[in-house]
Parts: C-alpha cells; structure tokens; sequence
C-alpha cells in the first residue's frame, strides 16, 4: 500500500505510521517536494484504506500491484498510480574503520579464495589484495570473499572447512582490516554466521530457499544474494522479497551466470548483463556481478569484469589466488580464479576507466 500525506501533516505522518506499526507492518517514509509518501511493507491487506483517508491531509491511498513491492524502485497501483523511490546504498565497513559502499560510482571488488584451505592460503591473498588495495588508492574499496561451507555438485568433493575457516576469516580480517563475506547454507548456521562475518551469501543452489532468506533477513546483516542459474529476474526479485520483508533491504544483488546451451563447451554458464540495467531500473538495490563463477575460466573472467563495469555494475565478486599457487594443489574451483597480478590489472582498468566516463544515453 502507498500513502500520499500533505508535507505539512506531520502528526497525520506519525499516527498513520503507529497505525501501520500496529498492524504488523512496517512504514517506509519518503519525503518528496509536495507530498510525505508512506509505502507499507508487509502484508497491506490487514490496513483498511478507507479507514487511512479519514485521517487530516491524507491525499490519497492506494494498493500496489508489484510481486516485490518492498525492494520495487517504481512502485505502480491498481489505476496506474506512480512512487518512483530513490535507490539505495549498502555500506559495510571493517576493521580499518573505512566504509565500503555499493552506490551508483566507484565499484567495490569482493576478492579472496573460492574457499578457505588453510590460513597461510588465505593470509596470502588477502594480504596480496593489501598491497594492491594500497598502491591504487582503493582500500575503502576492497572486501574479502571465502568460503567456509561450500554447496558441491559431487559429495565427495571438498565442502570446506566449516566454522575453523570462519576463525581463519576473523584472524585474516583482524589483520588486515579488510570486512569479509561468506555463505551461509542452513537456517542453523544463520544468526552465528551473522554475529562474526561482515556480509552474508546466499548462494544459488539456495536462491529459493525460503526459511533461509527469512532467517539472514532476520540478521539484519548485509545479504549478498545470488541468482539463481535458471532463475527468470521476476523470479529472482520476487525471492528477494523475503528477505526485505523481515525488515533487511540491505541486500546486494549478484548476477552469477544463468544455464544455456553451450553446456560447458567454452564456459560455464551464460552471463546476463542486460540484468544490471534492469535492475537498476526496476528496483531500489544494487546489484554485482560474480564473473568467475559465471566464465569458470580465469582467461574469461577480466574480460566479463570489464563488460560488467562499462554496463554500470556496482561491484564484482572475484576469485582470486596468488601468482606463484600451483592449480592443482587448490581443492574447489582452481580453473576460474585469477592470480594477485591480474587482478590488479583488471581493478587498473576500472579505475581508470572512472576517470573518463563514457555514458551513450540520448
């Protein structure tokens, strides 16, 4: 539901907001030029509009007919009445005092192993992404990724090392300053994934698994949900409304590849860039790109990361491991991450990039 109230009505703002409070839902306010908009999250059905336009300046009150009405950027009624809300920006800040923030300009890059295999492992990388983060300017910029429960399509294969990678992430967290981002698999493995890790993944094999997005909802910790791999974006979205609807609208979106035909011939998965517009334009979120994960080739990935940057995403997701790391002494996923140097490369191209902006709208 959408409230229009006349700007000057604040106590018609704060009753209308207890009343919405009242009914188990929660007031979104807006305030615009003319009018202090009020759109309702929860379940709207309970509030009876009549009731609404009786209170002084209320202008007028209608229900939305979005799937994902909470996270929705253009929010439209059943007569076609229009909110266009404002996008937000997702900060996240470490142990170093810096804020990483996911807005509209300067791209934060999510880097680190697949999955943590060992302390030294992982201290070297991030401590390779120090240096680089360093020298190019951008450590306010720069989070850490790693896996301590991994999802495998093969149960033999390394699931990671549980809660002694989370202690290996706090050491290498502690060290560096830099916040880091995991996924979490289980309902049980919510809240104390949470209580120590900066941003919390969902990963795609659980993209819709709805006692799990309500349960990292209710953990108000950043939430770096990925698509799922034949997930149509209504789909998507509409799945993400879980999450927002526990009161967590702190979620960043991740474009990680969808299923085609190619089958593996040449790459994983087919990456959907015509998503980030789209995304932009339909909802108030953020959204990142995963190009590993999507290319599962290291030579694919610095050209997908830059595709990703030209079309305006609001960060990357990326794996990476250290120049002198033999492939075949890495347990998950050695064919899709790029070495310490390269990336620095590729974070050299998007800052660069930055400095001469091309934009090809009319």
């Amino acid at each position: 539901m959408i409230i229009e109230i006349e700007k000057e009505s604040t106590d018609t703002v704060r009753q209308v907001g207890d009343l919405v409070r009242s009914m188990h839902c929660r007031p979104d306010i807006l305030h615009g030029d003319l009018f202090t908009v009020i759109a309702v999250e929860g379940d709207a059905t309970r509030i009876d509009m009549d009731y609404v336009l009786t209170f002084p300046g209320v202008v007028r009150a209608w229900r939305i007919s979005s799937p994902y009405k909470t996270i929705a950027r253009r929010v439209i009624g059943d007569n076609n009445q229009k909110v266009e809300r404002k996008r937000i920006a997702i900060a996240v800040r470490g142990k170093d005092g810096l804020d990483r923030v996911f807005r509209d300009s300067r791209p934060v890059f999510i880097a680190g192993p697949c999955a943590v295999e060992s302390y030294d492992q992982t201290a070297r990388i991030a401590d390779g992404l120090a240096v680089i983060a360093d020298r190019l300017g951008c450590r306010d910029r720069m989070m850490l990724r790693g896996g301590a429960f991994k999802p495998r399509t093969r149960a033999w294969d390394f699931r990671g090392l549980g809660w002694e990678a989370m202690d290996i992430l706090d050491r290498v967290r502690d060290n560096t300053g830099f916040p880091y981002c995991t996924e979490v698999m289980a309902v049980s493995q919510a809240e104390e994934v949470a209580r120590r890790a900066d941003m919390i993944q969902i990963g795609t094999r659980n993209y819709q698994n709805f006692d799990l997005l309500e349960a990292v909802g209710q953990t108000r910790r950043p939430v770096l949900y990925k698509r799922g791999v034949s997930a149509e974006l209504e789909e998507w979205l509409s799945a993400a409304e879980y999450i927002a609807l526990q009161g967590n609208k702190n979620i960043l979106l991740c474009e990680r590849g969808v299923k085609s035909t190619v089958a593996g011939d040449y790459n994983r998965s087919h990456i959907d860039l015509d998503v980030i517009p789209a995304i932009h334009s339909r909802t108030i979120l953020p959204v990142i790109i995963d190009p590993s994960h999507s290319s599962g080739r290291s030579d694919l990935v610095p050209y997908q990361f830059c595709a990703a940057s030209v079309y305006g995403a609001n960060g990357m997701l990326v794996e990476v491991i250290a120049d002198d790391t033999d492939r075949k002494t890495i347990q998950c996923d050695a064919r899709q991450a790029v070495r310490l140097s390269v990336f620095e490369k590729m974070v050299r191209f998007q800052i660069g990039i930055e400095s001469s902006p091309i934009r090809f709208e009319e």
